[in-house]
């Protein structure tokens, strides 16, 4: 009997060892059929299995034989091991000042480990960008302002997943075509002028003004 009898691994991953029990007389040896997957140890001495799996294998079912001069036994045990969880994700930049209605220069990420099978994002980006699920690149033009967030990006496969967060945050665009109708102004001094408010004709929209140098007196 191997405990557990089932064996799910990661390739490049250490295994725990697995030792058999048996009843009856003291196996003299033992043997193991198929060959176990590349980087796996099988003792003949004691039936133990033990390694780190260097390449990824399909579940199988191996049989196991105990043997000494009064006969056999088998065992069963089930194995699969999984490609190696992905690592060490990376985007470069991780930080991301955008400008609404401006397209962004997309950015795919690297990662270590096994190879990412799904890619995924929460909270959802701001209005207008993409973010693709088969390889992390994020691209596209957003249409709202959004203030600074953290994303978590998650890339999975069946030996795991990894982590990595970005912030990222979309501003205005800035104003621009500023005219005041009355320009240049020409006043006379104790009359009263005529209020002139100005307008601008594209870029986003206003939030505070500011003039310098200080106006004259009484302005």
């Amino acid at each position: 009997v191997y405990n557990p009898n089932f064996l799910e691994l990661n390739k490049d991953t250490l295994m725990t060892q697995v030792i058999p029990s048996n009843q009856g007389g003291a196996v003299d040896s033992w043997a193991i059929s198929p060959t176990l997957p590349n980087g796996l140890v099988f003792d003949t001495a004691t039936g133990s299995i033990s390694g780190t799996p260097a390449g990824i294998s399909p579940q199988s079912t191996y049989t196991v034989y105990g043997n000494n001069t009064g006969g056999g036994a088998i065992a069963t045990v089930t194995i699969i091991v999984n490609d190696a969880a992905p690592s060490s994700l990376i985007y470069s930049p991780s930080s991301f000042t955008l400008t609404k209605d401006v397209e962004m220069q997309s950015v795919t990420p690297t990662a270590g480990g096994g190879a990412v099978v799904t890619w995924s994002i929460t909270p959802s980006l701001p209005v207008g960008l993409l973010f693709e699920t088969s390889n992390g690149t994020i691209s596209g033009t957003p249409t709202v302002i959004s203030p600074l967030k953290t994303y978590n990006i998650t890339a999975t496969n069946a030996g795991g997943f990894g982590n990595v967060s970005i912030t990222m945050e979309v501003n205005d665009l800035p104003p621009s075509g500023i005219v005041y109708s009355a320009h240049p102004f020409t006043l006379t001094k104790g009359d009263p002028m005529v209020s002139n408010t100005p307008t601008t004709t594209g870029g986003g929209a206003v939030d505070s003004w500011s003039i310098t140098p200080q106006l004259p007196a009484g302005l």
